[in-house]
């Protein structure tokens, strides 16, 4: 079977999404440079903060920068590809230079400056090497790296601090200059320099400030209702971002102690705070909204009563998702999202002077359950709009991450054109704290798929859409959720889009990051682990299909550079589908990968779920076609 040429785009929709991609996505200042894609600029580039002056515009992928402490040079990670296998590369910040060291391959791999900027240091995973790269000289070292550990450099104490990982254990924290044993952390994410010459760790769901010289702990916060996402220290000050009962929130926390807890707003209307950051004595916080393009702001303008901050408090009045009536939810909060206004930043990355604007409002709806659950879904919608539309439905569900309604350039543009967007915050993903992570994973990862249905239906009972007009849409853990839910009942929409997700749950280990995901779906090993597996597996549920069972349209989408998820099963489940008499499609997205990728790979997806999306809730596209599919 060939794959299909470029799905059908919908011209008007396709027109609207790169207006709307014309807005950049600004990075955080870190060191006097930026990490960032500035308005009509189709790739990832590193600019001076204040100016944004270019320093490097590379034709690759820069998955991580890191600024010396004396700004003369940034350690980069840089990749030829989308498929986020980077090299080590050093950039002469007065000149331009780069120079390249392809023999250290890394993926995300921390890099570590050394205080006098005369050397940068990493553990380098691509190539299972430990390097250091002399500044002046341009002279590289390396070291194997001990096997079965994984190793990472952070910063902290005088020399920076060494992490140790090894399968099944908690990771180890030692500081280089004394030697001193640190602690031992579940799940470290981060860790940063705090105070005079001490360590704050990051646990996903706490912060530890600890002593570097004597191993002390400083203090320590722990809530398992957040989920935290970022977070910066400036001296003995620390701001981190997080997600609780669903909402984004900062907290500001002062020698250990929480000074401020409050829900993340700008101009009025809730928005999402999507990283921090602290440079030059001063934070900043990188904000957006589902048409809020991300802007970067001083955290003073959100903290404080400041101008555009949020009232005072840890979240929701009860802190939690409000329950649903059989017919309706019971409550409904909704918003007016400011769109299209020019971005208040350190960085220059001012919006274009004609960029589109969306009259949009953001509505949280809670839906009940089969066990009783609430499901919370964030739904936008064009202003005064009633009765059902074209709905998009969305989510991810696992290992932990929060959905939340970000910035996508494809949200404003469905919406511009009449159509609603949803995110439901299912069970396994990271919205609701520690218990409603657990409550969707491994063994209980057909609670989230569940979930998912039970957002779709709720979302026709309150009269938001119909089934015929209903598109479930998911990328990689996503894609699994919602093409499960699509398969498992036919009947709840017109659509479904899967995108790089590995959609055969019983052979995970055929991808190349499959043995990472073990954990995230349950055992595979057992009569009982596999009937379970095989319940919510995509392509099993597709090869238990009769023919002639009336099905809703399906567009797999795999990457072709991607690094973590091969086309196989996409490719069976398309094939199977076909069999039972369905219409399925099937592309793979060139020069696109699981990571970084340039504005001209995202708009191609975005344009692909935009058209499909429209031609499967058209009444005229009930019969199926077969224009433009493989053989």
């Amino acid at each position: 079977m060939a794959d299909t040429p470029f799905p059908m785009t919908a011209p008007s929709l396709d027109a609207a999404l790169a207006r709307w991609e014309r807005h950049g996505r600004p990075g955080l200042p870190d060191r006097g440079f930026a990490l960032g894609r500035l308005p009509d600029r189709p790739r990832q580039g590193v600019y001076r903060a204040g100016d944004g002056a270019p320093v490097l515009e590379p034709d690759g992928h820069i998955l991580l920068m890191a600024p010396s402490p004396d700004g003369r040079r940034i350690a980069l990670q840089l990749a030829e590809r989308a498929d986020e296998d980077a090299a080590l590369a050093l950039l002469d910040t007065a000149t331009g230079a780069l120079r390249t060291y392809p023999e250290v391959r890394c993926r995300y791999d921390p890099l570590l400056w050394s205080g006098d900027s005369a050397r940068v240091e990493l553990a380098a995973s691509g190539s299972g090497r430990i390097a250091a790269l002399d500044a002046a000289t341009g002279r590289l070292t390396t070291s194997a790296a001990p096997p079965g550990v994984r190793l990472r450099y952070f910063p902290g104490g005088a020399r920076g601090v060494l992490a140790e990982s090894r399968p099944g254990a908690p990771t180890v924290l030692t500081d280089r200059a004394t030697g001193t044993g640190l602690g031992a952390f579940p799940a470290v994410t981060r860790v940063a320099a705090y105070g005079d010459g001490g360590a704050l760790v990051g646990c996903g769901t706490g912060l530890h400030a600890v002593d570097a010289r004597s191993g002390a702990g400083l203090w320590s916060r722990q809530d398992p209702s957040l989920r935290i996402t970022s977070f910066a220290a400036h001296g003995e000050e620390v701001l981190a971002a997080g997600v609780r009962a669903g909402r984004s929130v900062l907290v500001r926390i002062v020698r250990g102690a929480v000074a401020e807890d409050r829900p993340v707003a700008y101009r009025g209307a809730p928005a999402v705070a999507t990283g921090v950051g602290a440079d030059a004595g001063r934070f900043h916080v990188l904000i957006e909204g589902p048409v809020l393009p991300p802007r970067v702001v001083a955290a003073e303008e959100l903290l404080s009563g400041g101008p555009g901050g949020g009232p005072p408090g840890g979240g929701p009045p009860d802190g939690r998702p409000g329950a649903a009536a059989p017919a309706a939810p019971a409550r409904t909060e909704r918003h007016a999202f400011p769109a299209g206004d020019a971005a208040e930043a350190p960085v220059a990355a001012a919006s274009p002077a004609d960029a589109p604007t969306c009259s949009a409002r953001t509505e949280r709806h809670s839906f009940p359950a089969g066990d009783g659950a609430d499901v919370p879904v964030v739904v936008t919608s064009p202003t005064g709009a009633t009765g059902p539309a074209p709905l998009i439905l969305t989510c991810y569900g696992g290992f932990g991450v929060p959905s939340l309604a970000a910035f996508e350039p494809t949200v404003p543009a469905w919406v511009g054109h009449g159509g609603r967007y949803a995110i439901a915050q299912i069970r396994g993903g990271g919205e609701h704290g520690a218990a409603w992570r657990e409550a969707g994973r491994g063994a209980a990862k057909e609670r989230g798929i569940a979930d998912l249905a039970a957002a779709a239906r709720g979302l026709v009972r309150a009269g938001l859409t119909r089934p015929d007009l209903l598109v479930l849409a998911g990328a990689s853990h996503g894609g699994v959720v919602a093409a499960a839910c699509a398969l498992r009942s036919p009947d709840l929409c017109a659509g479904v889009v899967s995108t790089a997700a590995p959609l055969d749950l019983l052979g995970l280990a055929s991808h190349p990051l499959g043995r990472h995901w073990t954990a995230e779906f349950g055992a595979q090993e057992g009569p009982e682990a596999a009937e379970r597996l095989r319940r919510i597996s995509p392509l099993h549920l597709a090869r238990g299909i009769a023919p002639g069972t009336a099905l809703p349209r399906f567009l797999g989408i795999v990457l072709e550079e991607d690094s973590r998820v091969a086309a196989a099963d996409t490719r069976a489940v398309v094939e199977e589908l076909r069999r039972a008499g369905g219409d399925a499609d099937l592309w793979c997205a060139p020069g696109t990968g699981h990571g970084r990728n340039h504005l001209d790979g995202l708009h191609r997806l975005g344009a692909a779920v935009l058209g499909f999306a429209a031609a499967a809730t058209r009444p005229a596209q009930n019969t199926p076609s077969t224009a433009g599919k493989g053989s």
